[in-house]
């Protein structure tokens, strides 16, 4: 792989590169955005943004690009939980994946398990934007994989956070649904890399305050999700998130995801997007989160928290990617909430 820049793309001593897809598009004037000098908001983790691959290319708008996902300063807030698992084995059937599950407290059957990344990103490769994301926990090699059994000590809210803290049968996470509200990166995101990013943007709208984290998605007015997460932190929940975690993923493990300020998550795209776009399925996210030992905060879902899955659908022309709708019909339940308020991340292809 090259880092050399292509004409269009210039090397910034701040914000390192400034491709023409990173400073978004003007739609109402049919040019680039102004951005300035200096990134919409600090870089994080640049030194180690610069040590991963970087490759240039083209969108099929024109514009010059890098063929990783870089986002230089984004907000994540993860919301997981359980969800029927024959719905959701059924829906991946002829991906090559299979649901991994887990066995609550009290179940009498195994329940597959699925993250909602509700993400604002600050500045990316695509520039400014907000992303929701729906994955999967998923094995490559066979069904009936169970990840945990979650019960005394050792609660559901900690458990879910097994795929951190070392090997498991958690293989990637497959990508199943993206809703965005910038054109510019649904075409990056389907093009470069197969992210199966449902064409028509969304309405949307996402807040981080002190309080809460609210989120609202919608096509033509008509709910596609909304909700509310309250923040649960400060000195006693950080302490139980660390006794939790210890329990359920052992000392060692919690004490090596603290000691490095990175960590990967193994991506699977969907067969259809990719073979649309001529691109490969399988990528590897590097996830910037700093030595901070609250750089990562997980607390359980809570009374007063809110999630409500629309009803509309639409047509993406390629995968099925309603998401939200799957959800409903799975009877996804929220158990934990993981929120990073400073994070960077770069996504590269590693195979087929």
């Amino acid at each position: 792989m090259s880092d050399a820049p292509s004409p269009e793309t210039r090397i910034d001593p701040v914000a390192g590169r400034v491709p023409e897809s990173r400073l978004g598009w003007n739609e109402a004037n049919n040019e680039l955005a102004a951005w300035g000098s200096t990134p919409a908001a600090p870089v994080c983790g640049m030194p180690w943004i610069g040590q991963l691959p970087c490759t240039a290319g083209r969108l099929s708008n024109g514009l010059a690009t890098d063929r990783q996902w870089v986002a230089s300063h984004f907000t994540s807030l993860l919301i997981r939980g359980f969800c029927d698992l024959g719905v959701v084995s059924e829906a991946l059937a002829g991906e090559g994946v299979f649901p991994v599950g887990a066995l609550p407290a009290g179940a009498t059957a195994a329940k597959a398990m699925a993250t909602i990344w509700l993400n604002i990103i600050h500045d990316s490769v695509c520039g400014t934007y907000h992303e929701v994301v729906l994955s999967f926990d998923v094995n490559h090699e066979k069904a009936g994989t169970i990840a945990f059994t979650a019960g005394g000590l050792v609660g559901a809210t900690w458990a879910m956070q097994y795929g951190n803290f070392g090997p498991s049968v958690c293989e990637s996470q497959f990508l199943h649904s993206l809703w965005i509200n910038s054109p510019l990166s649904i075409t990056w995101g389907r093009e470069m890399q197969a992210f199966p990013k449902h064409p028509k943007p969304v309405a949307s709208t996402l807040t981080d305050d002190a309080e809460a984290f609210a989120f609202s998605l919608s096509w033509d007015g008509q709910n596609v999700m909304r909700g509310r997460a309250a923040k649960r932190f400060g000195a006693v929940p950080f302490l139980r998130e660390g006794l939790g975690l210890v329990a359920a993923n052992g000392l060692f493990g919690v004490l090596g995801f603290l000691g490095r300020p990175a960590f990967d998550v193994p991506i699977t795209m969907p067969r259809q997007t990719a073979e649309q776009n001529g691109v490969g399925r399988r990528y590897l996210g590097h996830l910037w989160k700093g030595l901070n030992p609250m750089g990562v905060q997980v607390w359980p879902w809570g009374e007063g928290d809110t999630i409500e899955l629309g009803m509309i659908e639409e047509p993406s022309g390629c995968e099925e990617h309603n998401g939200h709708a799957l959800l409903r019909r799975a009877g996804f339940a929220p158990v934990s909430v993981t929120y990073l308020a400073r994070a960077a991340a770069v996504v590269e292809a590693v195979g087929g």
